[in-house]
């Protein structure tokens, strides 16, 4: 098996003046990525870096940053842009880092505090040192590559701790799986942070010999966790000629509503997966309709990332593909989804031992071809008072769907009938046009299922009120405590609304 370094080498010996990152102010092509990346990795050598914090836009310096440091085989990790500097100086102290890396912006983060001086940099990027660090817990062995911090469903990161051959070998499996749909420009599109993005669109295309667009998310049109700029966002996809695109569901729906609005077809893009959370297979359908070929895939960071995905001329409606080549899938009896031979060597600070399989959390089936279905989280599924099992995915995807409702979280547990907390979409403030977006997804769904009740959020779900993941996953017990009467405090706003033939709260 190849290293992804190794693969960067050869496409700089045989096409060394193809252009590698793209980036705002400036592109490099493979031959002079190779060159950064050797210079680099030598300076953190030299310095002495062992534990790396690198935090940032989304830019080539990040990409050479991160390269540079697989290649000198220390320890990253990737600080994503939207955490508090709470929650960043937190990653830094139990991760005993003793190095920091931060564009202009994050260079006046408090987190720099922490490290005494400036030592250089790497491209636009200050890299700071401190002269000593404080043991912790953390216990990184030298296999540790690199530690993704995953939002989990409570406030407290967990890191979990990555071997360069499970990167190395994510990045052979999805070239694998891509190379004969001849990818030559990807976009990135989430935080470089995010793991997914890090590993599919930097790592799996540069393997491949494409050109990764990396601009700043600022350029993309996106701000913070929720607002998007649609039509910048549409702009840069067609100015790059991507060809390929990692999104979450909400951009997937943005996406596709701005080709509706405007009349639009994709021209150049070949191939879109979109992760994170459920998506509602009318909502692919109808970016397939308008030229975007989008496509759902499943990954957890315990599993570095992918672990299935659908893709042209392997795709199977309601499923989240087949599972990467050289990875085992399996269903245990209480249905919940195992994964081996591509798996974390543990979390950060935990002394457990970690085992060759993953138990994922997730529920789900394996079909006849071996596509797999993943059904909802096994500690989410809720048991309503008539002994109903409803995985709140399931009426999430289908509302969803309403162009109305920009944001769902579905609850139900020992109660008769289930209840959403509803985000509605820009322009679709009324209680009324929630009512009839509510009463079309329950069409959709059997009456153990259905929406009875509702509650407008006064604010969308976002990472900063922490009701969402890095990853566009809702926090669901922090949505319930907050919104749903009786979990916490009671709601502030009530009215009375008919949804189908039923009465439903108003909040």
């Amino acid at each position: 098996m190849s290293s992804i370094i190794e693969h960067i080498r050869r496409r700089a010996d045989t096409n060394p003046s193809r252009i590698a990152l793209a980036g705002d102010v400036c592109e490099l092509s493979f031959a002079q990525l190779e060159s950064r990346i050797d210079s680099y990795a030598e300076f953190l050598c030299d310095q002495d870096c062992q534990v790396i914090g690198l935090m940032a836009d989304n830019s080539v310096g990040w990409i050479i940053a991160d390269l540079a440091a697989l290649a000198s085989g220390k320890t990253l990790i990737p600080i994503p842009p939207y955490f508090t500097e709470a929650q960043a100086r937190h990653l830094m102290l139990i991760s005993d880092a003793d190095t920091l890396i931060a564009d202009e912006y994050f260079s006046r983060h408090s987190v720099v505090a922490d490290f005494e001086r400036q030592i250089g940099r790497i491209g636009h990027l200050n890299v700071f040192r401190a002269d000593t660090t404080t043991p912790g817990n953390a216990q990184i062995n030298n296999a540790t590559a690199k530690i993704t911090f995953t939002s989990g469903s409570s406030g407290a990161p967990k890191g979990v701790c990555l071997s360069h051959d499970v990167l190395n070998g994510v990045a052979e499996r999805l070239k694998a799986t891509f190379e004969d749909l001849a990818i030559g420009h990807h976009l990135c599109v989430m935080p470089l942070a995010t793991l997914l993005e890090n590993l599919a669109g930097v790592y799996a295309p540069l393997t491949l010999g494409s050109t990764v667009h990396v601009p700043s998310l600022g350029t993309l049109g996106l701000y913070g966790s929720s607002r998007i700029d649609a039509d910048r966002f549409v702009q840069t996809i067609e100015r790059t000629g991507a060809e390929s695109l990692i999104l979450q569901p909400a951009l997937l729906r943005t996406l596709t509503a701005s080709y509706v609005g405007n009349g639009r077809r994709s021209s150049s893009l070949k191939f879109v997966a979109v992760g994170g959370a459920r998506v509602a297979d009318a909502d692919l359908a109808e970016a397939q309709a308008l030229g975007i070929p989008a496509f759902q895939g499943y990954g957890l960071s315990e599993c570095a990332s992918v672990i299935a995905l659908n893709r042209p001329g392997m795709y199977r409606a309601g499923s989240v593909g087949k599972p990467l080549p050289g990875i085992d899938v399996s269903i245990d009896q209480d249905g919940e989804i195992l994964v081996s031979n591509q798996a974390m060597t543990g979390y950060l600070g935990d002394r457990t031992v970690a085992q060759d399989v993953v138990r994922t959390g997730d529920i789900g089936h394996l079909d006849s071809d071996g596509f797999l279905y993943v059904t909802g989280r096994k500690k989410d599924v809720f048991i309503t008072s008539f002994g109903r099992n409803v995985s709140p995915e399931w009426p999430e995807s289908e509302l969803l769907h309403q162009p109305e409702i920009a944001q769902a979280s579905v609850f139900g547990e020992a109660q008769p009938t289930n209840t959403a907390v509803i985000v509605p979409a820009d322009g679709a403030q009324t209680e009324q046009s929630i009512a009839n977006a509510i009463a079309r997804a329950n069409a959709e769904l059997p009456d153990y299922a259905q929406i009875a009740d509702w509650i407008i959020a006064d604010e969308p779900f976002s990472v900063t009120n922490q009701l969402m993941t890095a990853t566009g996953k809702v926090r669901r017990e922090a949505v319930k405590a907050r919104f749903v009467p009786g979990a916490a405090q009671p709601a502030q706003r009530t009215g009375r609304n008919r949804v189908g033939d039923r009465t439903a709260n108003v909040v």
